[in-house]
């Protein structure tokens, strides 16, 4: 029925989509969504910029007590849409919470909808759909305000050599890590370290990223 309330634990609500992504007006808590894997929406952004001549992407590492792909390095920013949320609500939102930056949802360019399944563990299903966003803002990631208990870093690294590790040129590639309070460490990286996905997810978006920095505006879609 239209509007119930499928799970009646305090915990994030969110609205169920079907698998056109429409809403169907039921709500589902976020325990229960993961459990029998009920379509949901999500926010996906990823910050980029330029820095003496080169291009970077900011990703975020997960903080080790996340249920779903702990202590591994995903998108800058990513997140839920409680219900009734949309992305011009959730985006600027999440990027608050996660990073402590103020950003205008007018900011962020749309690169369209991704769909995600994944089984991350027994009994934890993600079947999300993913607004996701490209974000042109110079950072300085050594003062971000992260979010600790989602996210435990941020990682730097050069958008070409991000192409080169996810197009399988390199197995691995040097980055900086950020973490609160603390200096950058540079490290080594693989696509292992990365939240698991079957469509080349990442090698798109860092493909995406390279063509806006050249200036292109036309068909940025994931």
């Amino acid at each position: 029925m239209k509007g119930i309330v499928l799970q009646e634990e305090l915990t994030e609500k969110f609205d169920v989509l079907n698998n056109r992504g429409e809403k169907t007006g039921d709500i589902i808590s976020r325990d229960e969504a993961h459990k029998i894997g009920a379509w949901h929406g999500a926010f996906h952004c990823l910050i980029i910029y330029k820095r003496d001549n080169r291009a970077y992407a900011l990703f975020q590492k997960r903080a080790v007590n996340k249920m779903i792909a702990p202590d591994k390095y995903d998108v800058s920013v990513g997140g839920h849409y409680s219900s009734g949320e949309d992305a011009r609500v959730a985006g600027p939102r999440e990027i608050r919470e996660e990073l402590g930056l103020a950003v205008k949802f007018d900011e962020l360019v749309p690169l369209g909808r991704r769909v995600f399944v994944y089984g991350f563990t027994p009994g934890v299903m993600e079947y999300e759909f993913q607004e996701v966003f490209l974000l042109d803002r110079m950072v300085q990631p050594a003062m971000l305000s992260l979010q600790q208990e989602e996210v435990s870093g941020v990682l730097e690294m050069e958008i070409e050599q991000g192409v080169c590790l996810f197009g399988s040129r390199s197995k691995t590639v040097e980055a900086s890590l950020y973490r609160s309070s603390a200096s950058p460490k540079a490290i080594s990286v693989t696509k292992n370290d990365f939240v698991p996905c079957i469509d080349n997810y990442y090698l798109k978006l860092l493909l995406l990223a390279q063509r806006y920095m050249r200036g292109e505006r036309e068909l940025l879609v994931i």
